[in-house]
Protein backbone atom coordinates (compact mmCIF):
# COMPACT_ATOMS: atom_id res chain seq x y z
CA UNK A 1 0.00 0.00 0.00
CA UNK A 2 1.67 2.97 -1.15
CA UNK A 3 1.46 6.65 0.36
CA UNK A 4 -0.25 8.36 -2.04
CA UNK A 5 -3.08 5.08 -1.40
CA UNK A 6 -3.04 6.60 2.68
CA UNK A 7 -3.50 10.33 1.46
CA UNK A 8 -6.28 10.09 -0.82
CA UNK A 9 -8.14 8.22 2.17
CA UNK A 10 -6.20 7.93 5.12
CA UNK A 11 -8.56 5.68 6.68
CA UNK A 12 -7.72 2.77 4.06
CA UNK A 13 -4.70 0.75 6.91
CA UNK A 14 -8.55 0.42 9.21
CA UNK A 15 -10.45 -0.73 6.77
CA UNK A 16 -7.91 -2.90 5.24
CA UNK A 17 -7.29 -3.96 8.99
CA UNK A 18 -11.16 -4.61 9.88
CA UNK A 19 -11.47 -6.95 6.91
CA UNK A 20 -9.02 -9.68 8.03
CA UNK A 21 -10.21 -9.22 11.54
CA UNK A 22 -14.34 -10.55 9.49
CA UNK A 23 -15.17 -6.83 11.50
CA UNK A 24 -16.19 -5.11 8.27
CA UNK A 25 -19.43 -5.76 6.18
CA UNK A 26 -19.90 -5.08 2.87
CA UNK A 27 -23.52 -3.47 1.99
CA UNK A 28 -24.53 -3.86 -1.86
CA UNK A 29 -27.07 -2.25 -2.65
CA UNK A 30 -29.59 -1.28 -6.10
CA UNK A 31 -27.39 0.36 -7.95
CA UNK A 32 -24.22 -1.88 -7.70
CA UNK A 33 -23.45 -2.24 -11.73
CA UNK A 34 -25.39 -0.37 -14.51
CA UNK A 35 -27.17 -2.57 -16.52
CA UNK A 36 -27.88 -1.04 -20.59
CA UNK A 37 -26.69 2.40 -19.44
CA UNK A 38 -29.42 2.50 -16.95
CA UNK A 39 -29.01 1.10 -12.53
CA UNK A 40 -29.64 -2.53 -11.86
CA UNK A 41 -32.66 -1.85 -10.06
CA UNK A 42 -33.87 0.78 -12.82
CA UNK A 43 -33.41 -1.45 -15.72
CA UNK A 44 -35.68 -4.75 -14.08
CA UNK A 45 -37.90 -1.79 -12.82
CA UNK A 46 -38.53 -0.89 -16.49
CA UNK A 47 -38.61 -4.61 -18.10
CA UNK A 48 -41.47 -5.25 -15.79
CA UNK A 49 -43.05 -1.97 -16.68
CA UNK A 50 -42.62 -2.84 -20.28
CA UNK A 51 -43.99 -6.32 -19.77
CA UNK A 52 -46.73 -5.71 -17.44
CA UNK A 53 -48.12 -2.23 -18.80
CA UNK A 54 -52.29 -3.38 -17.87
CA UNK A 55 -51.38 -5.21 -14.26
CA UNK A 56 -49.34 -2.25 -12.36
CA UNK A 57 -51.82 0.72 -11.25
CA UNK A 58 -48.94 2.57 -10.67
CA UNK A 59 -44.90 3.14 -10.31
CA UNK A 60 -43.86 4.72 -7.13
CA UNK A 61 -40.18 5.62 -8.82
CA UNK A 62 -38.79 7.66 -5.55
CA UNK A 63 -38.89 4.29 -3.31
CA UNK A 64 -39.37 1.35 -6.43
CA UNK A 65 -42.55 -0.09 -5.46
CA UNK A 66 -45.69 -1.00 -7.62
CA UNK A 67 -49.09 -0.81 -7.10
CA UNK A 68 -50.69 -3.85 -8.76
CA UNK A 69 -54.33 -4.12 -9.94
CA UNK A 70 -54.89 -7.40 -8.62
CA UNK A 71 -52.98 -9.32 -5.93
CA UNK A 72 -53.47 -12.37 -8.17
CA UNK A 73 -51.05 -11.66 -10.95
CA UNK A 74 -47.74 -10.91 -8.55
CA UNK A 75 -46.58 -14.31 -8.55
CA UNK A 76 -46.17 -13.62 -12.53
CA UNK A 77 -44.49 -10.45 -11.72
CA UNK A 78 -42.40 -12.40 -9.50
CA UNK A 79 -41.45 -14.64 -12.00
CA UNK A 80 -40.40 -12.45 -14.53
CA UNK A 81 -38.11 -10.39 -11.83
CA UNK A 82 -36.74 -13.75 -11.77
CA UNK A 83 -36.01 -14.25 -15.13
CA UNK A 84 -34.55 -10.86 -15.87
CA UNK A 85 -32.24 -11.27 -12.71
CA UNK A 86 -30.83 -14.85 -14.98
CA UNK A 87 -30.76 -12.77 -18.25
CA UNK A 88 -28.41 -10.22 -17.25
CA UNK A 89 -24.83 -10.92 -17.31
CA UNK A 90 -23.30 -9.00 -14.24
CA UNK A 91 -20.50 -6.55 -14.36
CA UNK A 92 -18.05 -10.08 -14.25
CA UNK A 93 -14.50 -7.60 -13.20
CA UNK A 94 -16.42 -5.49 -10.40
CA UNK A 95 -17.95 -8.83 -9.13
CA UNK A 96 -14.54 -10.97 -8.79
CA UNK A 97 -12.93 -8.12 -7.16
CA UNK A 98 -15.86 -8.42 -4.45
CA UNK A 99 -15.27 -12.48 -4.35
CA UNK A 100 -11.30 -12.48 -4.40
CA UNK A 101 -11.17 -9.41 -2.07
CA UNK A 102 -11.25 -11.51 1.35
CA UNK A 103 -14.54 -10.08 2.93
CA UNK A 104 -15.80 -12.17 5.51
CA UNK A 105 -19.89 -10.84 5.39
CA UNK A 106 -21.73 -9.34 2.40
CA UNK A 107 -25.34 -8.08 2.90
CA UNK A 108 -27.18 -7.41 -0.02
CA UNK A 109 -30.79 -5.59 -1.11
CA UNK A 110 -30.52 -7.44 -4.07
CA UNK A 111 -32.67 -10.74 -4.84
CA UNK A 112 -29.68 -12.00 -7.35
CA UNK A 113 -27.40 -14.44 -6.79
CA UNK A 114 -24.22 -13.10 -8.81
CA UNK A 115 -21.72 -13.37 -6.17
CA UNK A 116 -22.38 -17.20 -5.40
CA UNK A 117 -22.98 -18.25 -8.84
CA UNK A 118 -19.42 -16.40 -9.73
CA UNK A 119 -18.03 -17.94 -6.45
CA UNK A 120 -18.77 -21.55 -7.57
CA UNK A 121 -16.99 -20.59 -11.11
CA UNK A 122 -13.90 -19.81 -9.93
CA UNK A 123 -13.88 -22.59 -7.30
CA UNK A 124 -14.46 -20.77 -3.96
CA UNK A 125 -15.77 -21.89 -1.06
CA UNK A 126 -18.66 -19.88 0.63
CA UNK A 127 -22.28 -19.69 2.15
CA UNK A 128 -25.81 -17.81 0.79
CA UNK A 129 -28.75 -17.32 2.38
CA UNK A 130 -31.38 -14.82 2.35
CA UNK A 131 -33.86 -13.19 4.68
CA UNK A 132 -37.46 -15.10 4.45
CA UNK A 133 -40.38 -13.22 6.61
CA UNK A 134 -42.21 -16.10 6.71
CA UNK A 135 -39.56 -18.84 7.74
CA UNK A 136 -37.05 -19.13 10.54
CA UNK A 137 -34.01 -20.19 9.66
CA UNK A 138 -30.29 -20.32 11.23
CA UNK A 139 -27.10 -20.01 9.36
CA UNK A 140 -24.10 -21.78 8.72
CA UNK A 141 -21.77 -18.89 9.58
CA UNK A 142 -18.26 -19.64 8.42
CA UNK A 143 -15.54 -19.06 11.32
CA UNK A 144 -13.44 -16.27 11.01
CA UNK A 145 -9.40 -16.91 11.19
CA UNK A 146 -7.28 -13.70 10.32
CA UNK A 147 -4.52 -16.09 9.58
CA UNK A 148 -6.42 -17.90 6.37
CA UNK A 149 -7.25 -14.73 4.47
CA UNK A 150 -6.77 -16.48 1.05
CA UNK A 151 -8.79 -19.97 2.51
CA UNK A 152 -11.50 -17.42 3.72
CA UNK A 153 -15.24 -18.63 3.48
CA UNK A 154 -17.28 -15.10 3.39
CA UNK A 155 -21.36 -15.31 3.79
CA UNK A 156 -23.31 -13.51 1.39
CA UNK A 157 -26.81 -12.71 2.76
CA UNK A 158 -29.69 -11.07 0.99
CA UNK A 159 -31.78 -8.80 3.06
CA UNK A 160 -34.59 -8.55 0.67
CA UNK A 161 -34.67 -12.32 -0.48
CA UNK A 162 -34.45 -14.52 -3.26
CA UNK A 163 -35.19 -15.20 -6.86
CA UNK A 164 -34.79 -18.34 -6.44
CA UNK A 165 -37.86 -18.16 -4.28
CA UNK A 166 -39.90 -15.86 -5.77
CA UNK A 167 -42.76 -15.24 -2.74
CA UNK A 168 -39.79 -13.36 -1.00
CA UNK A 169 -39.71 -11.08 -3.75
CA UNK A 170 -40.42 -7.52 -2.66
CA UNK A 171 -42.86 -5.66 -5.58
CA UNK A 172 -45.08 -3.70 -3.56
CA UNK A 173 -45.26 -1.39 -0.12
CA UNK A 174 -46.96 -4.68 1.57
CA UNK A 175 -44.14 -6.85 0.72
CA UNK A 176 -42.13 -4.23 2.35
CA UNK A 177 -44.08 -4.37 5.34
CA UNK A 178 -44.12 -7.70 5.89
CA UNK A 179 -40.48 -7.75 5.50
CA UNK A 180 -40.10 -5.33 8.15
CA UNK A 181 -42.50 -6.99 10.29
CA UNK A 182 -40.35 -9.96 10.02
CA UNK A 183 -37.32 -8.10 11.13
CA UNK A 184 -38.90 -6.33 13.42
CA UNK A 185 -40.81 -8.75 15.06
CA UNK A 186 -40.50 -12.78 14.32
CA UNK A 187 -39.00 -14.82 12.73
CA UNK A 188 -36.04 -11.55 12.79
CA UNK A 189 -32.36 -11.91 11.17
CA UNK A 190 -30.84 -15.34 11.92
CA UNK A 191 -28.81 -14.81 15.92
CA UNK A 192 -25.42 -15.45 14.26
CA UNK A 193 -25.73 -13.25 12.22
CA UNK A 194 -26.85 -10.33 14.14
CA UNK A 195 -23.90 -11.75 16.84
CA UNK A 196 -21.54 -11.09 13.91
CA UNK A 197 -23.31 -7.23 13.49
CA UNK A 198 -22.94 -6.25 16.94
CA UNK A 199 -19.17 -7.23 16.02
CA UNK A 200 -18.70 -5.17 13.34
CA UNK A 201 -16.61 -2.05 13.52
CA UNK A 202 -16.81 -0.79 10.04
CA UNK A 203 -19.53 -0.77 7.21
CA UNK A 204 -18.86 0.03 3.50
CA UNK A 205 -22.05 0.51 1.09
CA UNK A 206 -21.58 -0.20 -2.66
CA UNK A 207 -24.40 1.45 -5.19
CA UNK A 208 -26.97 2.62 -2.64
CA UNK A 209 -29.80 5.65 -2.61
CA UNK A 210 -29.85 6.49 1.18
CA UNK A 211 -32.43 8.82 -0.18
CA UNK A 212 -35.08 5.89 0.15
CA UNK A 213 -36.63 6.11 3.74
CA UNK A 214 -36.82 2.10 3.91
CA UNK A 215 -32.80 2.33 3.10
CA UNK A 216 -32.47 4.43 6.68
CA UNK A 217 -34.79 2.29 8.38
CA UNK A 218 -32.95 -0.54 7.46
CA UNK A 219 -29.65 1.03 8.57
CA UNK A 220 -31.31 1.14 12.08
CA UNK A 221 -32.22 -2.41 12.03
CA UNK A 222 -28.22 -3.26 11.17
CA UNK A 223 -27.38 -1.17 13.97
CA UNK A 224 -25.00 0.94 11.79
CA UNK A 225 -24.56 3.58 14.40
CA UNK A 226 -22.55 1.54 16.52
CA UNK A 227 -19.97 0.98 14.22
CA UNK A 228 -17.01 3.14 14.19
CA UNK A 229 -16.33 3.76 11.02
CA UNK A 230 -18.86 4.26 7.69
CA UNK A 231 -18.23 4.89 4.02
CA UNK A 232 -20.19 5.15 1.29
CA UNK A 233 -19.11 5.29 -2.97
CA UNK A 234 -21.55 7.52 -4.29
CA UNK A 235 -23.89 5.98 -6.88
CA UNK A 236 -24.69 8.63 -10.15
CA UNK A 237 -28.07 8.58 -9.20
CA UNK A 238 -28.64 12.44 -8.52
CA UNK A 239 -29.26 13.11 -4.29
CA UNK A 240 -30.45 15.96 -2.46
CA UNK A 241 -27.57 18.11 -0.51
CA UNK A 242 -30.43 17.86 2.47
CA UNK A 243 -30.64 13.88 2.09
CA UNK A 244 -26.91 13.52 2.32
CA UNK A 245 -26.32 16.41 5.39
CA UNK A 246 -29.03 14.00 7.32
CA UNK A 247 -27.29 10.89 6.56
CA UNK A 248 -24.15 12.44 7.74
CA UNK A 249 -25.28 14.21 11.01
CA UNK A 250 -27.62 10.69 11.97
CA UNK A 251 -25.12 7.53 10.54
CA UNK A 252 -22.39 9.52 10.31
CA UNK A 253 -22.13 8.20 7.33
CA UNK A 254 -18.75 9.46 4.82
CA UNK A 255 -19.65 9.80 1.36
CA UNK A 256 -16.09 9.47 -0.46
CA UNK A 257 -17.17 10.11 -4.00
CA UNK A 258 -16.57 7.81 -7.18
CA UNK A 259 -13.57 9.18 -7.85
CA UNK A 260 -11.56 7.76 -4.86
CA UNK A 261 -11.61 4.27 -6.25
CA UNK A 262 -11.47 3.02 -2.90
CA UNK A 263 -12.44 -0.53 -4.07
CA UNK A 264 -9.38 -0.67 -6.47
CA UNK A 265 -7.45 0.43 -3.32
CA UNK A 266 -8.82 -1.92 -1.56
CA UNK A 267 -8.04 -4.54 -3.82
CA UNK A 268 -4.38 -3.97 -4.34
CA UNK A 269 -3.94 -3.28 -1.06
CA UNK A 270 -4.68 -7.16 -0.58
CA UNK A 271 -2.85 -8.21 -3.74
CA UNK A 272 0.40 -6.56 -2.38
CA UNK A 273 0.25 -8.50 0.52
CA UNK A 274 -0.78 -11.53 -1.07
CA UNK A 275 -4.13 -12.10 0.71
CA UNK A 276 -6.65 -11.93 -2.43
CA UNK A 277 -8.62 -15.32 -2.24
CA UNK A 278 -7.39 -17.64 -4.83
CA UNK A 279 -9.90 -18.29 -8.16
CA UNK A 280 -9.56 -21.22 -10.08
CA UNK A 281 -12.07 -20.38 -13.44
CA UNK A 282 -13.62 -23.60 -14.72
CA UNK A 283 -11.41 -23.85 -17.44
CA UNK A 284 -12.68 -27.12 -18.74
CA UNK A 285 -16.33 -28.41 -19.75
CA UNK A 286 -15.87 -31.01 -17.09
CA UNK A 287 -15.42 -28.21 -14.76
CA UNK A 288 -18.03 -26.11 -16.62
CA UNK A 289 -20.75 -28.70 -16.24
CA UNK A 290 -20.04 -29.10 -12.70
CA UNK A 291 -20.21 -25.78 -11.64
CA UNK A 292 -23.85 -25.15 -13.46
CA UNK A 293 -25.03 -28.53 -11.56
CA UNK A 294 -23.39 -26.64 -7.94
CA UNK A 295 -25.30 -23.12 -9.11
CA UNK A 296 -28.35 -24.95 -9.86
CA UNK A 297 -28.02 -26.48 -6.61
CA UNK A 298 -27.84 -29.97 -7.75
CA UNK A 299 -25.24 -31.58 -5.58
CA UNK A 300 -26.30 -35.08 -6.87
CA UNK A 301 -25.46 -34.39 -10.77
CA UNK A 302 -22.62 -32.11 -9.70
CA UNK A 303 -20.77 -35.64 -7.81
CA UNK A 304 -22.24 -37.95 -10.98
CA UNK A 305 -20.17 -35.61 -13.23
CA UNK A 306 -17.07 -35.22 -10.62
CA UNK A 307 -16.37 -39.11 -10.73
CA UNK A 308 -17.39 -39.88 -14.22
CA UNK A 309 -14.28 -36.82 -14.96
CA UNK A 310 -12.27 -37.85 -12.21
CA UNK A 311 -11.75 -41.37 -13.48
CA UNK A 312 -8.45 -43.11 -13.94
CA UNK A 313 -7.23 -39.69 -11.98
CA UNK A 314 -5.71 -39.67 -8.43
CA UNK A 315 -9.38 -38.12 -7.42
CA UNK A 316 -11.16 -40.83 -8.37
CA UNK A 317 -11.27 -42.56 -4.55
CA UNK A 318 -12.24 -39.38 -3.56
CA UNK A 319 -14.66 -38.57 -5.49
CA UNK A 320 -16.44 -41.83 -5.03
CA UNK A 321 -15.75 -41.01 -0.68
CA UNK A 322 -17.94 -38.37 -1.27
CA UNK A 323 -20.95 -39.58 -3.32
CA UNK A 324 -21.07 -42.01 -0.04
CA UNK A 325 -20.90 -38.79 1.94
CA UNK A 326 -24.08 -37.29 0.10
CA UNK A 327 -26.16 -40.61 -0.63
CA UNK A 328 -25.26 -40.39 3.46
CA UNK A 329 -26.64 -37.02 4.49
CA UNK A 330 -29.95 -38.06 2.05
CA UNK A 331 -30.24 -41.26 4.39
CA UNK A 332 -29.74 -38.44 7.64
CA UNK A 333 -32.24 -36.25 5.87
CA UNK A 334 -34.94 -38.81 4.57
CA UNK A 335 -35.05 -40.32 8.53
CA UNK A 336 -34.83 -37.09 10.50
CA UNK A 337 -32.51 -38.29 12.32
CA UNK A 338 -29.91 -34.98 12.01
CA UNK A 339 -30.50 -31.58 13.28
CA UNK A 340 -32.09 -29.18 10.39
CA UNK A 341 -28.71 -26.97 11.04
CA UNK A 342 -25.90 -29.50 10.95
CA UNK A 343 -27.79 -30.64 7.70
CA UNK A 344 -27.77 -27.85 6.21
CA UNK A 345 -23.66 -27.50 7.24
CA UNK A 346 -23.12 -30.91 6.10
CA UNK A 347 -24.38 -29.82 2.60
CA UNK A 348 -22.25 -26.68 2.79
CA UNK A 349 -19.05 -28.92 3.57
CA UNK A 350 -19.88 -31.17 1.08
CA UNK A 351 -20.52 -28.54 -1.91
CA UNK A 352 -16.88 -27.19 -1.09
CA UNK A 353 -15.26 -30.35 -1.40
CA UNK A 354 -16.21 -30.94 -4.64
CA UNK A 355 -15.27 -27.25 -5.15
CA UNK A 356 -12.03 -28.81 -4.24
CA UNK A 357 -11.75 -31.80 -5.67
CA UNK A 358 -12.84 -29.98 -8.97
CA UNK A 359 -9.99 -27.97 -9.12
CA UNK A 360 -7.11 -31.34 -9.00
CA UNK A 361 -8.83 -32.77 -12.15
Amino acid sequence: MTKADNDDFPDLPRLVADIKTGKCALILGPDIFPVNGMPLSTYIRNKILERFPDQIAAYYERDGFFLLRNADDKPEIQDEITYQFQDIDGDEELLRKLIEIPFSLVLSVNPDTFLRDLSFKYGLPHRFAWFDANKEEDLDMPEVDPDLLRQRVPLYYNMLGCIEKQSTLILDYDDLFRLFQGLIAAPKLPGRLMVRLKETTSYLFLGFQFDRWHTQLLLRLLDVKRAARRFALESDAPKEEATEAFLINQFRIRFLGTETHLLDQLYQAFAEEGNLRVINPANTPAKESIVRFLQKGNTENAIEKLIEAAKGTPVEQAAMGLSARYYNWKTEKSGGRMDSRDLFREMNLINDAILTFAKEL
